[in-house]
């Protein structure tokens, strides 16, 4: 069906006819051609239309191809260098590892490595690649070996501090010192790229990649690799970093294991020793020779254990644990009977099991500072330790009917805070109840000891 609008072939027909028989055959032909060629010049303008959009989706295709290339080589690269991270241990490895694929994804002939000195305010060389070898800064005759460069400040530095940045050398580039650029220009090279390495708002460092070719287009449309490959090298540095924090960490928990062990062996053993001279000045000014003998030689026993726990200390750094942390209590309580002035009792409460090595030496040792803090300021007449092995924990008191304290007030020296350190090492649970004049219980619940914690 026609639309009214545009009419059909019959009625144009019929038009051309009436215009033709009412015009000359010379004007009816000239308005024919013009007729023509504006045809001719609409599918001109059609094809050209066409052309450009065959163009344009070819472009399109051939970017999508860059790009999908682009991302299936960082994707490599990445794969390649997280493995390399994962089982290189050596930081220095790494970092020369993603130097030497950056420039050489680039096709460079060279590439350096800097980390920022602060306090200076210059950039540090690390490491160099050239001639297929990334050689440590030692190494390396770079004339910044001896004179680091500035960072920042005027003129503008070649150290940026956010985005990448090219510098052509043919002419002097502001900010790099006239000796760099000679020593750089000698190795043939005519441009350089560096792309700094960022983490958070920090710049750690930076990564330059040489190039002989003075069009650095090519240089800034591989960018992105560059910046992937510079945040491989972030992530190892930030790595580092958090490795040596756990090792400055672990070595602060030592230093605060060793004071804690002086503390509960070598302090504890002259509390004992103290306590028994006493006692046998006291045998003396009764004129009782055999007693005082004895404690003197309770007091030489318990300074020759001291003695020893000291040299295995020097020796191990660790402390010995017992075979068993009942017998090691059994001891303990024997010993405080030796003193004369406090009855010792021990009450173990359970299928006895062996415990984790860990386990044992730590709960000897808050026994062990429990009882010398009762010897040293209770004034008490017994002292009471318990040893129960539950079904789902192993329960440890030490109870004494001295004199108490007040939790609230100030009190002296590292024994309260050793045992709550200890208590935390095992994930225990310690506490202690008091008051002036009714004596002192101090409780270590550990909960469920996994199978692994053992022996």
């Amino acid at each position: 069906m026609s639309n009214a609008l545009d009419p059909g072939p019959q009625q144009a027909n019929d038009k051309l006819t009436r215009e033709l028989s009412a015009e000359s055959p010379l004007e009816a032909l000239k308005r024919e051609l013009a007729r023509q060629r504006q045809r001719l010049s609409h599918a001109k303008e059609q094809a050209w239309r066409l052309e450009q959009e065959k163009k344009a989706l070819e472009v399109e295709v051939t970017q999508r191809s860059l790009a999908e290339e682009l991302a299936h080589r960082q994707s490599e690269m990445l794969i390649q260098s997280l493995g390399l991270l994962a089982s290189e241990s050596n930081l220095d490895k790494f970092l020369g590892h993603v130097l030497k694929v950056t420039v050489d994804q680039f096709g460079g002939v060279g590439g350096t490595l800097w980390f920022p000195d602060r306090e200076a305010g210059t950039a540090r060389l690390h490491l160099e690649y050239l001639d297929s070898r990334v050689i440590p800064a030692s190494e390396s005759r770079h004339p910044a070996v001896q004179h680091p460069p500035p960072v920042g400040g005027e003129p503008r530095s070649t150290f940026p501090g956010d985005r990448a940045e090219t510098y052509v050398l043919s002419y002097e580039v502001s900010g790099m010192p006239e000796e760099n650029r000679a020593y750089i220009m000698s190795l043939g090279v005519r441009a350089l790229l560096t792309v700094p390495m960022v983490l958070g708002k920090e710049t750690v460092g930076w990564i330059c990649i040489r190039s002989r070719r003075m069009d650095t287009r090519e240089m800034k449309s591989n960018i992105r690799v560059a910046e992937a490959l510079a945040g491989q090298a972030t992530l190892a540095i930030q790595m580092a970093r958090l490795a040596e924090q756990a090792r400055q960490a672990a070595v602060l928990e030592e230093r605060n294991r060793i004071a804690r062990d002086i503390h509960d062996t070598l302090a504890q053993g002259f509390t004992g020793v103290v306590v028994n001279l006493e006692a046998s000045s006291r045998a003396l000014k009764k004129q009782s020779i055999d007693v005082a003998l004895e404690h003197i030689e309770h007091a030489q026993q318990l300074a020759q254990a001291g003695l020893e726990e000291a040299r295995l200390s020097v020796r191990a750094l660790r402390p010995e644990a017992t075979a068993d942390v009942s017998v090691a209590l059994d001891a303990l309580v024997r010993r405080i009977d030796e003193t004369g002035s406090v009855r010792g009792a021990l009450n173990i409460i359970g299928a006895k099991r062996p415990l984790a090595r860990e386990a044992e030496v730590e709960l000897l040792r808050i026994a062990q500072e429990s009882v010398t803090n009762v010897l040293k300021h209770a004034h008490a007449q017994e002292i009471r330790l318990t040893l129960e092995f539950a079904a789902d924990a192993v329960l440890l008191s030490i109870a004494d009917d001295g004199a108490g304290f007040d939790q609230k007030a100030r009190h002296e020296g590292f024994g309260l805070i050793g045992m709550r350190e200890r208590a935390e090492r095992l994930g225990a649970r310690l506490s202690i109840q008091t008051a002036k004049g009714e004596g002192t219980t101090v409780r270590v619940h550990l909960p469920n000891p996994p199978a692994d914690a053992y022996r």
